[in-house]
C-alpha cells in the first residue's frame, strides 16, 4: 500500500513541476510589485541579520562575563581573602564605568562617521575599507590620547 501511494505521489509531484501554465496579467503584477519590494528590501535584509548576529554575541559575551565573575566571588570566598583584598578586586568603580562609556561613545561616532563617508563616497569597494579602517583607528587614537 505505501508504495503505491509513494508511487502515486511520485508521479503527481513530477507533472506538477513539469507543468507551465499561462501567466495572467495579476500574477505578472504580483510578480512586479513584489520585485520592486525586495530591491527596496534589500537594505534591510542586510541589516537585520547583522543586527541579530551581533545581539547574539553580545549575549553571549556578557553570559560568559557574568559566569566568571560568579566563579571568580565563589573562589574568593572559599580561598578565606581578607575582605579588604576581595573588595579591592570585585571592586567596579564609577570611574572605570565613566571610562568605558566615552570609549564607546567614541568608537560608535567613529563607526559612524566611516558609514557616513562611505555612503557618501559610492560605489562600495576596497576604499569603502580602507575609510571604515580609517575612521575605527582615528577614534582609538583620540581615546587613548
Amino acid at each position: 500500500m505505501n508504495k503505491i501511494i509513494l508511487s502515486i505521489t511520485g508521479v503527481l509531484f513530477s507533472l506538477c513541476t513539469m507543468a507551465q501554465g499561462n501567466s495572467d496579467s495579476l500574477s505578472a503584477q504580483l510578480q512586479h510589485s513584489m520585485n520592486r519590494e525586495m530591491s527596496q528590501s534589500a537594505d534591510k535584509q542586510i541589516v537585520a541579520p547583522v543586527l541579530i548576529v551581533g545581539l547574539l554575541i553580545f549575549l553571549i559575551l556578557s553570559l560568559t562575563r557574568y559566569f566568571l565573575d560568579y566563579r571568580l566571588k565563589n573562589k574568593i570566598v572559599s580561598k578565606g581573602i581578607s575582605e579588604q583584598l576581595s573588595a579591592t578586586i570585585l571592586e567596579k568603580n564609577s570611574k572605570n564605568k565613566i571610562d568605558e562609556a566615552i570609549k564607546w561613545a567614541i568608537l560608535l561616532c567613529g563607526v559612524a562617521t566611516g558609514l557616513t563617508i562611505t555612503y557618501y563616497t559610492m560605489p562600495l569597494n576596497i576604499h569603502s575599507l580602507a575609510i571604515m579602517a580609517f575612521c575605527i583607528g582615528a577614534s582609538y587614537f583620540a581615546y587613548f590620547t
